[in-house]
């Protein structure tokens, strides 16, 4: 990656260096021309068109990284490094888009969400604007560029390794995703035709989640045309994950002082485990495509990291508060475990300020006041109160050996905080504080909470980076030191660190092995998606309207042993239409009955079981009385049968309007 470095970056430790002439001056971008060429060719091999790559990559260059960048210059008063440009200006793009999605589908002009394009406008014609389009035009150490190219690589060839070749975009190759990828899908097909949002596959129920990706991918699919199953699988989340991965890069950069501590922060937020146990580690790599709202809210939360760094240690501008406070909003709706980290890290760094300066410092003060209305805010408006399950684990079953063992793993994970304590220049820098206070409330949070489906976990994935950020900085800190015995020490608890890569190697290196092995593409045996479901999902959103309400007969995957899941999405997914009953987990009723009980809520019987009675009736008996009672009683237009599950024939009391592999599509009488 190439970087410009400005001279207000020289005490965040980013040295200015000589401007770059002639050729030296585009040798800077060969790295990211390599990572983008690479990037694809994947996408072709995986089965993406280059016109569909085109497009997107110009929806994401136009509408969302020109506006943002602008926007983040002209509020930094400042063009700063390019890599640090990209990924705040992404993160602020983004921003941007999901507002005007929002209030273009709102409106009922969803074209209007282009409305980002006139930014670059603005910043052409207005004087006092134009030198946002300027670079310093200074560049970084060609190894920092190419050490951060080589993890972005890692990246493609991981997601191409463990990701693409496990799901294809055409049946069978993507019958049998992981259950939660059409969730995706269907989320985001709601957030293309419906603001305020609902639970697309049971009608009736409120959605109460962090959705501000789908509402990007919904923006991108609108202006685009690209298929959303296409966003979801190959998309939607490259440029959020390679963003996240420079940013992690420049902020370790900026608070170690050093160009190599970025690097290594960014290996260690990839790497590093607790030995012989990566499930409780936080990693990042395994769910970099199956929870795209990590990724995508890690790729916000790092960009408003980077303004925080300047601001908590007071070198900003009024107008940075602006920016604080978008990307706060933005990450809340991303992903619900950023903010409430942010608001204990915070705590941290007041604490250390009160023992160190005997005050907390405007900066902490105006920042926790934010992060603490953002949060309130986003638990009453996106969440409405919901934890949906997330509780303290019972008192007294921690074991104290267990917890020994997680503690001793996840210190030599992340050794070098044991730097900080003998680094005295950082351990009290503002920005480095919150690093580890972010660290802690993740590790504190993995162990304090318990979550039906785990999502306990994303809150040390979430505090990952900035855990590493910190143990960098400790290493760093111990090499600057003038006694031998410290550089010393900095190198032994780099090494401990290093180690800890090759923990768990089968973790890394079999998914690289079955790529190798697996002669098809993708796997070849049918699963809970039919064939003919994506062909059918475009020929009803051809000739229905987004307010059409759809009955089907399909509620549960089958799990081994007969087991029915209810995380059933993919009528709704590729339909883009919401459904009465479909599955209903996820659902705020699914997850009150859970807490009660103590069920499974992903294997919960339908509470309404009338409605439910109802709905299946059509498919069962197929009466016209069956017919009557969907279409007067809920507001039912169309059926969407899978013939897989044998439905009854319906040609005597609904119109048979189109079939497709084992999916059938009729159409009621209206009332």
């Amino acid at each position: 990656m190439d970087v410009h470095t400005r001279s207000a970056d020289v005490d965040g430790g980013l040295p200015i260096r000589p401007r770059a002439t002639g050729l030296t001056a585009y040798a800077g971008y060969l790295p990211a021309l390599v990572v983008t060429a690479l990037a694809v060719a994947l996408l072709r091999l995986y089965d993406v068109p280059l016109r569909t790559t085109a497009l997107f990559g110009a929806y994401t260059i136009v509408v969302v990284a020109l506006p943002g960048v602008l926007v983040w210059r002209a509020l930094r008063g400042r063009a700063g490094l390019l890599a640090e440009d990209l990924a705040g200006g992404l993160a602020v793009g983004y921003a941007l888009a999901i507002g005007t999605q929002l209030a273009a589908v709102a409106v009922g002009l969803p074209r209007l969400a282009a409305a980002p394009i006139g930014v670059p406008v603005v910043f052409a014609i207005v004087p006092g604007l134009r030198r946002c389009w300027r670079g310093s035009g200074r560049t970084a150490p060609p190894a920092w560029s190419w050490s951060v190219a080589a993890g972005l690589i890692f990246l493609l060839l991981w997601s191409a390794a463990t990701f693409y070749r496990t799901i294809g975009l055409s049946y069978p190759g993507n019958s049998s995703p992981y259950l939660d990828l059409p969730y995706q899908i269907a989320l985001t097909s709601e957030l293309k035709h419906h603001v305020p949002p609902v639970t697309p596959y049971a009608a009736g129920e409120d959605l109460r989640y962090h959705w501000f990706f789908h509402a990007a991918s919904a923006s991108a699919g609108n202006l685009t045309g690209v298929e959303t199953q296409t966003l979801v699988y190959r998309l939607g989340v490259l440029p959020a994950l390679l963003m996240f991965a420079v940013a992690v890069a420049v902020l370790g950069w900026k608070l170690a002082g050093r160009w190599w501590a970025g690097a290594g922060a960014l290996a260690v937020t990839l790497f590093t485990v607790r030995p012989g146990q990566r499930d409780s580690s936080g990693v990042i790599l395994f769910n970099l495509w199956n929870s795209p709202t990590q990724t995508f809210g890690a790729m916000i939360f790092a960009g408003l990291m980077l303004v925080l760094s300047d601001v908590l240690r007071g070198r900003h501008r009024r107008a940075d508060w602006i920016l604080v406070v978008l990307l706060t909003v933005a990450v809340a709706g991303s992903k619900a475990t950023f903010v409430p980290l942010l608001v204990c890290g915070l705590l941290l760094v007041a604490a250390v300020q009160a023992v160190t300066l005997r005050r907390v410092t405007r900066p902490v003060l105006v920042t926790g006041l934010i992060a603490v209305a953002v949060l309130v805010a986003a638990s009453l408006v996106l969440f409405a109160g919901s934890t949906t399950g997330l509780r303290l684990v019972p008192p007294g079953s921690l074991r104290v050996g267990t917890l020994g063992s997680i503690a001793v793993g996840w210190l030599a994970a992340w050794a070098g905080l044991a730097g900080l304590a003998f680094a005295r220049e950082r351990r009290s820098d503002p920005p480095i504080v919150l690093c580890v206070g972010i660290g802690l409330a993740g590790m504190g949070a993995m162990l304090l909470t318990t979550q039906p489906g785990g999502s306990q976990a994303y809150f040390l994935q979430s505090a990952r980076p900035y855990l590493s950020i910190a143990a960098v900085c400790g290493v760093a800190g111990l090499l600057a030191r003038p006694a031998r015995v410290w550089r010393i020490a900095g190198v032994v608890l780099a090494v401990v660190m290093a180690l800890t890569f090759v923990t768990v190697p089968h973790r890394y290196l079999d998914p690289a092995r079955a790529a190798l092995r697996q002669a098809e593409n993708y796997p070849v045996r049918p699963g809970q998606v039919p064939a003919g479901a994506l062909d059918a999902g475009r020929w009803l959103r051809r000739h229905s309207s987004p307010d059409d309400l759809v009955a089907t007969n399909v509620h549960c995957v089958r799990l081994p042993g007969g087991v029915c899941d209810y995380r059933n999405f993919w009528v709704s997914a590729y339909a883009e239409r919401r459904v009465l009953v479909e599955g209903w987990a996820y659902t705020p009723t699914a997850y009150k009955i859970a807490e009660k009980t103590g069920a499974n809520f992903t294997r919960l019987p339908y509470w309404d079981q009338r409605r439910l009675a109802d709905n299946d009736a059509v498919f069962t008996s197929g009466t016209a009385a069956d017919v009557h009672r969907l279409v007067s009683a809920y507001g039912v237009r169309w059926l969407f049968a899978d013939r897989r599950l044998k439905p009854r024939p319906l040609d005597q009391v609904a119109t048979l309007r189109y079939h497709s592999g084992d999916c059938l599509i009729y159409e009621l009488p209206r009332p």
